[in-house]
C-alpha cells in the first residue's frame, strides 16, 4: 500500500506538468490551431442552383430626354455613350453602362396646349402628343425621345418599352392631362372614349414597329392608386388615377385592337406605383396581381392573348427598414410562384429619406447613393427575383440640396430655364456607374445563380456585404457584383474553387465603382479578392 502511495504522489504532479506544458504549446481553446483544422469558411458559388433569367437592365427616358435629344450633336451625343455604349478605352475602361432596355414616354400633349394647367416651373415634364385634337397624327412630333430611341438602337439596345401617364388632353374628362377637383372617382376619361385611346396607342405601336423598334411591352396605366389631381396652374407632372375595374375594362379593349392591328408589343398590366400594391390591399385599385390575374376575379384579364407575363412595380418607398424591404420582395416572390408571371422593377430612384439611414444627409458621400441604389438593385434581383430593372430617370436637371445623386444618371443643365433652350451641359454621377456594376455585365439571357456567404445573414448582408453571381450559359462566363457598404476592405474566398468551379487563367477581370473610380478595370487572382471600402464591384471571368 506505502508503495503504490509513493508511486500515485509521483504520477499525479507529473500528469499535472504534462497538462500544463500541452496547455502552453498547443494553445487548445484557440480554434484557429491548425491541429483543429480551419474553421474559416469561404463564399459558396453553387452554380447549379439557378433562379430567375435576366431581360434586362435599363432606365426611362422620362419626359427630359425629349429636351437633351434636341440638343446640337456635340452635346447630346456623349450622354448616349454613357446611357449605351459597351465599348471600352484603351485601358479597358468601359465608356459608357451598356443598358439592354430603353423606356420612353407616349405623350399626352401638355405641350401642345395653349395653358397645359401646369406650373411655369414644370415645363420639362410637359410632353408633345403624336396626334392632335382633329385627328391627325403628325410622327415628327417627340423629337427629342425619337432621337434618343433612334441611338439607343444604334448602339445595340434590342429591347424597348413604352409607357403613358394618362390618355392625350383631348381625350380626357376635364380637357387636361392630369385630375382636377371635383371630377368623378377613377380613371380621367370617359367610357365613350375608351377606344379612341386604344386606337391611339395602337397607332403608335404600329409606327414604332414599322420603323423597326422591338417593342416588348406597352403600359397604358401608371401609377393608378394615386390621385395625379390638382388645381390648373399649380401642377408639375401629368397622370391619372384608375380603378381596376376602369383597367381591365380599357384593356380588353386595347386588347382587341392590338390584335386587330397587328400590334407585335404586350401590353403590360399592371404598373404599380409600389409593391405592396401589387399582392395586397383591400382598395379597389391595390391587391392588382389577384385582381386582374385569378380567373374568378369580375376584373381578370389574364386569359387575353397579347397581356404580358411581366408585372411591374415601382420599388420607392419600400426600404424604410431591411426587414420591410426583404419582406416586400418575398411576399412578391412567393405570390408570383407557379403563376407564369415575372416581376419587373421599372422605376426606381431616391424617393423618401430611406436612403439616409438616419444620417445627416450633410454626411453622405457621392458614392453613398450609389451603394444605396445597389442595394435596392441587389434586393429586387436576389428577394424578388426581378428579371427586369430600370432607373427613373436617366436625366434630371435638378441641383437643389442632393437632387443631383437621387433623382438622375446624368444631371443636365439647360443653357436657358424653359423649353426654348437650345443647348446645355452634362455631368455623369456615381449612380449612373453604380447601375452599370449590373448593366453593363449582367447581359440579356444570363440566369442567377446562388451565393452562400458564411458571414451574413440575410439581413446583415444587405446592411454590410451584398454579392449576387450570375452566369452566361452559352458563353460560359460568371459575373458577380459585389457591394461593400463598410468602412474596411473585405478579402474573400471561394470555398468550393477547384471543386465546383475554376475560371480560366485563374483571375477575374475586375470593374470598381467608388468614390476615386466609376468601372475602373483591374485583373485579380481569384486567391487574392479584396473588394474595396465602401465601393461596387463587379468580377467577370470565363469558366474552365
Amino acid at each position: 500500500m506505502n508503495y503504490i502511495k509513493q508511486i500515485k504522489t509521483l504520477f499525479i504532479p507529473a500528469i499535472v506538468f504534462g497538462l500544463m506544458l500541452s496547455c502552453d504549446t498547443d494553445n487548445f481553446t484557440d480554434p484557429n490551431d491548425p491541429k483543429f483544422g480551419s474553421v474559416e469558411q469561404g463564399i459558396v458559388l453553387n452554380l447549379n442552383n439557378k433562379f430567375q433569367t435576366i431581360d434586362h437592365f435599363g432606365a426611362s427616358g422620362g419626359f427630359q430626354d425629349q429636351w437633351v435629344g434636341q440638343w446640337p450633336d456635340a452635346s447630346r451625343e456623349p450622354v448616349a455613350k454613357l446611357l449605351f455604349s459597351t465599348e471600352t478605352d484603351a485601358q479597358g475602361n468601359p465608356e459608357g453602362i451598356g443598358l439592354s432596355m430603353w423606356r420612353t414616354i407616349i405623350g399626352d400633349g401638355a405641350a401642345d396646349q395653349a395653358d397645359s394647367g401646369f406650373r411655369s416651373g414644370s415645363w420639362f415634364r410637359e410632353t408633345e402628343c403624336y396626334l392632335d385634337e382633329n385627328g391627325v397624327y403628325d410622327w415628327t412630333k417627340q423629337a427629342g425621345e425619337q432621337w434618343f430611341l433612334s441611338k439607343a438602337k444604334e448602339y445595340g439596345v434590342q429591347k424597348f418599352t413604352a409607357w403613358a401617364t394618362t390618355p392625350p388632353y383631348f381625350m380626357t374628362r376635364n380637357g387636361y392631362t392630369f385630375r382636377t377637383p371635383g371630377l368623378p372617382n377613377g380613371f380621367n376619361c370617359p367610357e365613350s372614349n375608351y377606344e379612341a385611346y386604344a386606337s391611339f396607342l395602337a397607332e403608335v405601336m404600329k409606327n414604332y414597329e414599322n420603323k423597326g423598334y422591338n417593342f416588348e411591352v406597352v403600359c397604358p396605366f401608371n401609377e393608378t392608386q394615386y390621385e395625379w389631381s390638382g388645381s390648373v396652374g399649380e401642377v408639375s407632372q401629368s397622370g391619372t388615377k384608375a380603378l381596376n375595374s376602369e383597367v381591365a375594362a380599357v384593356t380588353r379593349i386595347i386588347g382587341q385592337k392590338f390584335t386587330d392591328e397587328g400590334v407585335n408589343a404586350k401590353i403590360m398590366i399592371p404598373e404599380a406605383g409600389q409593391l405592396t400594391y401589387l399582392f395586397e390591399g383591400s382598395q379597389n385599385t391595390t391587391n392588382q396581381i389577384n385582381d386582374f390575374f385569378n380567373a374568378t376575379s369580375p376584373n381578370y384579364i389574364g386569359d387575353l392573348p397579347n397581356l404580358s407575363n411581366h408585372i411591374a412595380g415601382h420599388s420607392y418607398f419600400s426600404n424604410g427598414t431591411t426587414s420591410e424591404s426583404l419582406r416586400q420582395r418575398k411576399s412578391l416572390r412567393t405570390r408570383l410562384n407557379g403563376s407564369g408571371l415575372d416581376y419587373w422593377q421599372t422605376e426606381y430612384s431616391l424617393l423618401g429619406t430611406a436612403y439616409q439611414q438616419g444620417r445627416d444627409v450633410s454626411t453622405l458621400e457621392e458614392i453613398d447613393y450609389a451603394l444605396w441604389l445597389s442595394r435596392i438593385i441587389h434586393t429586387d434581383l436576389v428577394f424578388g427575383d426581378a428579371t427586369g430593372w430600370s432607373y427613373w430617370t436617366a436625366l434630371n436637371q435638378s441641383t437643389f440640396g442632393d437632387h443631383p445623386f437621387r433623382f438622375n444618371l446624368i444631371l443636365y443643365q439647360p443653357n436657358s430655364n424653359s423649353p426654348s433652350h437650345t443647348d446645355g451641359t452634362f455631368t455623369d454621377v456615381k449612380p449612373l456607374w453604380a447601375l452599370g456594376n449590373y448593366s453593363r455585365f449582367v447581359r440579356p439571357g444570363m440566369v442567377r445563380f446562388e451565393v452562400v456567404d458564411p458571414d451574413y445573414n440575410e439581413a446583415t448582408s444587405v446592411e454590410n456585404f451584398m454579392i449576387s453571381g450570375f452566369m452566361d450559359t452559352t458563353a460560359n462566363e460568371i459575373v458577380l457584383v459585389c457591394v461593400n457598404n463598410t468602412n474596411d476592405k473585405r478579402d474573400i474566398s471561394f470555398e468550393n474553387y477547384a471543386v465546383d468551379f475554376e475560371i480560366e487563367d485563374g483571375t477575374f477581370d475586375m470593374y470598381t465603382t467608388s468614390s476615386s473610380s466609376n468601372l475602373k478595370k483591374s485583373s485579380i487572382a481569384y486567391d487574392a479578392v479584396a473588394i474595396p471600402e465602401k465601393s461596387i464591384v463587379t468580377l467577370k471571368a470565363k469558366l474552365k
